[in-house]
């Protein structure tokens, strides 16, 4: 099966470790693979590149040929990125290599991005080639309430980010609609079943198949066995995510107030407000951001891992610490409950609740040895860990999906 991957390999996120770690799984399975990376996501870290072109998955050309975007996360991306529906035809730079992609002669367009924007431009390969399109949702493409509750944790300015998404998720939802309708969107997959159950998608794709993915990431088994750790643990916890109030990060503090040990943060912050919150907290020890074996080792040994994100599809933060051997505290937000819901060492608080949160987490603390350890030896999570321990389960699934489609 050839594949025309479009993908974003650059970001330091989740989604670019599935997008790499599948795509190269997929190579091993026999699969011809192409990299398609967007004009507007082009960074120049061709040591990713390389990576990728070593285990043999193709890598476009026109990405060593565009100039570097403008920064995502920036207000002009963040607003161009959601408008994309009025601007459908535009499509950049991007228009002179659609032509060519011709002679990868794919079978199969896989957009591994729940993104409109991305969505733009995988519809008109798709349309041009004429080729079914599938899509990959990580997080949801949009929401039927009213913006994402941003307003609970960043006050003002969430209500006003909150009343542009609920305009932008109306952009966003159209855009699905447009491919669904023109019969281009074929497929849509989901991590977990989080991304489903925010959008209700389901509802406007009756005639489109959809699949969630029963192993919707795994954890790095080389890496992470080295540090596991499930007994003689030490009285403290972690926290490490990308630092934005998204994950958590302004609730740490009052959390830290009446947790029983200090808190160790890894992770990049961006802004110099939240690095005073943290750098000023005394049971709060901010490491900033380090090789990942150091924050490995560091979580191994901890007893508690404290995760209050707002927003997730499928926590890789938490399946890493669960690898690790070390239990979890989370709010019940949707990618927790429908992904580690009946996992002992994995606890789920009311999101927003910072008093139980801290109060499950010293609990924890407290746990004797024997008890700590059987939680993470039960039946239950070793199946699972088992399940998600390689990326080929991954790319297994993604594998049979795509051929559906043949």
């Amino acid at each position: 099966m050839r594949v025309l991957a479009i993908g974003n390999v650059f970001n330091p996120s989740g989604v670019s470790v599935h997008i790499k770690n599948v795509l190269k799984e997929l190579v091993k399975m026999g699969d011809e693979v192409t990299l398609y990376v967007p004009s507007f996501l082009v960074r120049r870290n061709y040591e990713v590149l390389k990576d990728l072109e070593n285990a043999h998955v193709n890598v476009h050309h026109s990405v060593y040929e565009v100039k570097e975007a403008e920064e995502v996360g920036t207000l002009p991306y963040f607003i161009k990125s959601h408008t994309v529906y009025l601007r459908w035809n535009d499509l950049g730079e991007d228009r002179k290599y659609i032509d060519e992609l011709k002679e990868i002669k794919p079978d199969v367009i896989y957009d591994m991005h729940e993104d409109s924007i991305t969505l733009r431009l995988s519809y008109h390969i798709s349309k041009k080639l004429d080729k079914p399109l599938v899509k990959l949702l990580h997080d949801e493409p949009f929401r039927n309430s009213f913006g994402r509750g941003y307003k609970r944790f960043l006050g003002i300015k969430g209500l006003a980010y909150d009343i542009l998404m609920w305009m932008f998720y109306k952009f966003d939802k159209r855009a699905f609609l447009r491919s669904i309708n023109d019969g281009v969107l074929r497929g849509i997959a989901g991590v977990s079943k989080a991304s489903f159950y925010l959008s209700g998608i389901e509802e406007i794709a009756r005639d489109v198949r959809l699949k969630v993915y029963e192993v919707g990431n795994a954890f790095n088994r080389d890496i992470i066995y080295k540090y596991r750790k499930t007994k003689g643990k030490e009285d403290y916890a972690v926290f490490f995510a990308r630092l934005v109030p998204q994950k958590g990060i302004r609730e740490l503090p009052r959390i830290a107030d009446l947790l029983n040990s200090k808190i160790v943060v890894f992770g990049k912050i961006f802004n110099e407000r939240d690095r005073a919150i943290l750098m000023s907290h005394p049971k709060i020890e901010y490491m900033g951001y380090r090789p990942i074996e150091e924050v490995y080792s560091t979580v191994a040994k901890a007893k508690v891992l404290i995760y209050p994100s707002h927003q997730d599809g499928f926590s890789l933060v938490v399946l890493d610490t669960l690898a690790l051997g070390t239990s979890v505290v989370a709010y019940d937000i949707p990618a927790i409950r429908f992904v580690f819901s009946n996992l002992k060492p994995v606890r789920a608080v009311r999101e927003y609740d910072v008093k139980e949160m801290a109060r499950i987490a010293n609990n924890i603390l407290s746990m004797k040895d024997e008890e700590y350890e059987s939680e993470h030896e039960d039946e239950n999570v070793k199946k699972f860990l088992e399940l998600h321990s390689s990326w080929a389960n991954v790319a297994k699934e993604t594998h049979d999906f795509l051929s559906a489609f043949l």
